[in-house]
């Protein structure tokens, strides 16, 4: 993953956790002061993002140490974390504070940087896209003529003597000083894995730009389960969502309008002449198993299916008691999402899945995802692991794994994020889901009611950006 995303899902996720920007901006500026306090005499240029609140933070600390110190700031709108910040410094005697707002400005800030011996940039940091504009080139354009010590903050906009990052190194060579986020942000699902699955939206785009999901499931024995992963599906941001079902399901479901239904050959059960049909239809994503049945034609269907679909697979419920470990390892090629519960991954691999170790071990073997659904679930991928911990005891109601299947399949659309974390933000939004069914409606809710949810929770997670 690109390490400025990271930062960004980081961010979001220690925010989640309860740790608010504005800390980590004070650890940060703190951090920035202490490797400037060797000098007496320190300019500080700060932009309006965040990276210049760390600024602002630190010319706070280093005045406090007794230092000189002079920040020359952008004008325009900022950040919240920035403006605390800001109103702050306007507010201190001890700090000298300019504004630059023209190119014309730059001669005379040349010669007063001569009376510097040490440079802050927190211009722009994690913000740089594409080439400066003024008066951000020019003052870049400056400081780069200096002779004075140049301290960049966590991404360089200049040719820094030391650029000092947070957490994790943004660029080779800098050096990385620890802020505060504590390790669950990484390790745990949270409102950062959100913001990578979900694609952004421009305005511009047309029909099926965000996914067709294609459902295959129901059987004689079960029909509701399919309709509740196909209508999930359109819930959690897919444009199309196609039921495709043997022609008795088809019959006895009560229909929805916002779905498209194609009928299979079969009557009763999935069988292997359906493939051929399915795989002309246009899909996205496939989400196999819901309702299925475990009937041995069907069995040979599912094998069929993993072995000729060339788009991401998910399969869930029956589908993981009709599939063989055999097939997923020669089959899989890096395409396929597991989303079994305990029982389920115990009839396929044929261990109880202990620890995280057992899961990452089994989708490294198989070349999957897997999402273990437990109290805390498991994703891996086979060189990473991930935690989730949203969800409560009302999602063992039933539906409710048909329901993060077709999170699953919605999510996996997006061909610029990985499978791997697809499946990481659906079990966050299933689970955050059913957490706000339950502050409604206690433990009395089903599996409609957490579909229902699912948009509120993209909602919530969309505050943490």
């Amino acid at each position: 993953m690109d390490k400025l995303k990271l930062a960004k899902v980081l961010d979001m996720n220690a925010s989640y956790l309860g740790i608010d920007g504005i800390l980590l901006m004070e650890n940060a500026g703190k951090e920035i002061a202490l490797n400037a306090a060797s000098y007496e005499k320190i300019a500080v240029f700060c932009g309006k993002g965040n990276n210049g609140g760390d600024g602002l933070v630190a010319a706070r600390h280093l005045s406090s140490m007794g230092k000189r110190v002079r920040v020359y700031s952008l004008k325009g709108e900022r950040t919240k974390e920035n403006q605390r910040n800001f109103e702050i410094i306007e507010g201190l005697d001890s700090i000298e504070l300019k504004y630059v707002t023209d190119s014309n400005q730059l001669v005379e800030i040349k010669g007063e940087l001569a009376e510097h011996d040490c440079i802050i940039e927190a211009l722009i940091g994690t913000g740089i896209n594409g080439e400066l504009r003024h008066p951000v080139k020019a003052i870049v354009d400056t400081i780069n003529e200096s002779e004075s010590y140049k301290i960049s903050v966590d991404y360089p906009a200049i040719e820094a003597d030391l650029v000092l990052s947070f957490h994790l190194p943004k660029i080779k060579g800098a050096k990385v000083a620890s802020i505060g986020i504590p390790q669950e942000a990484e390790l745990n699902a949270g409102p950062g894995e959100v913001y990578l699955a979900v694609p952004k939206r421009s305005g511009e785009e047309h029909k099926g730009v965000f996914g067709r999901v294609l459902t295959v499931g129901g059987s004689q024995d079960y029909i509701g389960a399919p309709l509740l992963t196909a209508v999930s599906a359109l819930r959690s941001g897919a444009d199309l969502s196609i039921l495709a079902a043997p022609s008795s399901v088809l019959e006895r479901i009560n229909p929805d309008p916002n779905l498209i239904y194609v009928e299979l050959e079969s009557e009763n059960y999935l069988n292997q002449r359906d493939v051929k049909k399915l795989l002309e239809v246009r899909f996205d994503t496939l989400i196999v198993g819901n309702g299925l049945g475990t009937n041995n034609e069907s069995a040979d269907a599912v094998k069929e299916i993993l072995k000729k679909t060339e788009k991401p697979v998910v399969f869930d419920a029956d589908a993981l008691k009709l599939l063989r470990e055999r097939d997923l390892r020669r089959y899989s090629d890096g395409r396929v999402i597991l989303t079994p519960h305990r029982g389920e991954f115990e009839t396929l691999f044929g261990e109880i899945p202990e620890s995280s170790d057992v899961v990452k071990e089994h989708a490294e073997e198989t070349g999957t995802v897997i999402l273990l659904k437990s109290p805390v679930d498991v994703i891996s991928d086979g060189i990473r692991v991930k935690l989730n911990k949203t969800g409560n005891a009302g999602l063992t109601v039933g539906g409710t794994g048909d329901v993060l299947a077709g999170i699953v399949g919605a999510l996996a659309c997006n061909q610029k994020t990985t499978l791997f974390n697809s499946a990481s933000a659906s079990a966050f939004i299933c689970g955050l889901a059913g957490d706000l069914c339950m502050k409604d409606k206690g433990y009395c809710y089903t599996a409609t009611d957490v579909i229902e949810k699912i948009p509120a929770a993209f909602i919530y997670c969309k505050e943490f950006e």
